[in-house]
């Protein structure tokens, strides 16, 4: 399935939907703090946690495999300070064969942000938790936050539409109207969620956008954290560190390099 996010519409939908989600930024400079280290973002999207990290002065490369939300990305960034930029770097990549420029790059943190590690099946999650491994210092964080995967499974039961959001594109003058459905993958522990997007003032007036969403449960990260070089360490049910339970809205998943 291609990534939906290389679409000039649905990269910048993607970003209005998002612009309201601020609360992992502090958990996330927390962290960042105490792996006093290089970090990596793995899908590292239009740039919405690479801006805050440059500018609490860490250094910060981030990874994505859409062209399009890297090129957002590089506009947010041209809007800050020449210190902040010069503490970013962008890299086009595929997580499950990554290769950068510096082949000596060593980070004391790795972290998937928002629901972007659920973009990888189980092969792929293997594949790309290996390839951070290697790229890890031994004892370097890796974070993971995603869906709690019982309220996912749950979605995959309602696939009609749903009005999620109604996003404000201030610059254009454009309201858009986002909805949801979610719906079941047979055979498979990953749901389809498909977005629509009507706009009073876009061109085209409607859009669509769909992602699979895999998802696993914390016996299921216990041991692919240990196949793949890697201690788990905490599960969280949300940026607050309190423990993870089945009515918990995020599942943070927190592992050592061993």
């Amino acid at each position: 399935m291609s990534s939906p996010y290389d679409h000039a519409h649905t990269a910048r939908y993607y970003d209005l939907s998002h612009d309201w989600l601020t609360d992992d930024i502090p958990f996330l400079l927390e962290q960042a703090a105490a792996a006093s280290g290089p970090l990596l973002e793995v899908g590292c999207g239009s740039g919405r946690l690479l801006v805050p990290l440059a500018r609490a002065g860490h250094t910060v490369l981030g990874i994505d495999n859409a062209p399009e939300m890297l090129g957002r990305a590089e506009a947010r960034l041209a809007a800050e300070p020449p210190d902040v930029r010069a503490r970013v770097q962008l890299v086009a990549a595929d997580v499950k064969a990554l290769r950068l420029p510096d082949p000596t790059s060593s980070f004391a943190l790795a972290f998937f942000a928002y629901n972007t590690f659920m973009h990888l099946d189980e092969a792929g999650a293997a594949a790309a938790l290996r390839q951070l491994r290697a790229l890890l210092r031994p004892g370097g964080v890796l974070l993971l936050d995603v869906d709690n995967p019982l309220a996912l499974s749950a979605a995959g039961d309602d696939p009609d539409f749903a009005l999620e959001d109604v996003l404000e594109d201030e610059t254009r003058g454009e309201t858009v109207r986002q909805y949801t459905a979610y719906a079941t993958v047979p055979g498979e522990q990953a749901v389809d969620v498909t977005w629509l997007y009507e706009s009073d003032a876009g061109n085209p007036p409607r859009s669509r956008a769909r992602v699979r969403y895999h998802y696993f449960y914390p016996h299921q990260y216990d041991l692919l954290f240990g196949l793949t070089g890697f201690r788990l360490t905490a599960f969280h049910g949300d940026y607050d560190r309190r423990a993870f339970d089945e009515e918990s809205e995020r599942l943070i998943v927190v592992g050592e390099a061993v």
